[in-house]
């Protein structure tokens, strides 16, 4: 898997100041957990399951495909959002 952090300087249109997202090694996005700046958890969505990925987002290019986070990092604010949303 594949971590990534996006910021508004990242994706134009985001609407909290942080979003993770764990992304396989085709591109598809698993799951992503959005981050506010005080660092709580205010949005969380996994994928459909219909097919992985498949929630409303692209698949990612190849040339995207470098983690910028841990997956430590990813998991910590995933399990925080459980309790949370």
């Amino acid at each position: 898997m594949i971590y990534l952090k996006w910021t508004r300087s990242e994706l134009v249109t985001l609407e909290m100041d942080a979003l993770y997202t764990e992304v396989d090694e085709d591109g598809w996005v698993q799951r992503e957990v959005g981050v506010c700046s005080e660092g709580l958890v205010v949005h969380q969505l996994t994928p459909s399951t219909t097919r992985p990925g498949w929630f409303g987002l692209a698949r990612l290019s190849r040339l995207m495909l470098n983690s910028n986070v841990t997956k430590l990092e990813f998991e910590t604010f995933w399990h925080a959002g459980r309790n949370d949303i």
